[in-house]
């Protein structure tokens, strides 16, 4: 699983993504500034995108990812899943709730058809 990370400001991607290898060591992880998304999600093709929701990213781009978790700023610590269409907010966010949604975008790239 390719997992992209967005998140400004930069320590708090970084303490994401460093979540992300000590829980999910098998999954790739990719920092990058939101403002370099255009060519990340060509270059890299990330099964989950994880963003602030008030990064200016093009619905182009987005759509392109089916999944994604979009971290609220302006509402505490709450995100937004969005995991192929289906759309559900988590209140105060936490590492056992990204592992979570985590393990929901492993299951679902399990069960889409190749091609």
């Amino acid at each position: 699983m390719r997992i992209l990370v967005t998140v400004k400001p930069r320590m708090y991607r970084e303490t994401l993504a460093l979540a992300l290898h000590e829980h999910r060591p098998d999954a790739e992880v990719m920092l990058a500034p939101s403002g370099s998304l255009d060519g990340e999600v060509k270059d890299f093709g990330p099964h989950l995108l994880v963003r602030n929701d008030n990064d200016g990213a093009s619905p182009e781009y987005l759509n392109a990812i089916a999944c994604r978790l979009e971290i609220l700023f302006s509402d505490g610590m709450g995100a937004r899943v969005n995991l192929d269409g289906r759309v559900r907010k988590l209140d105060d966010m936490c590492v056992d709730d990204l592992l979570a949604v985590v393990d929901e975008v492993a299951e679902f790239i399990s069960r889409k058809p190749v091609g």
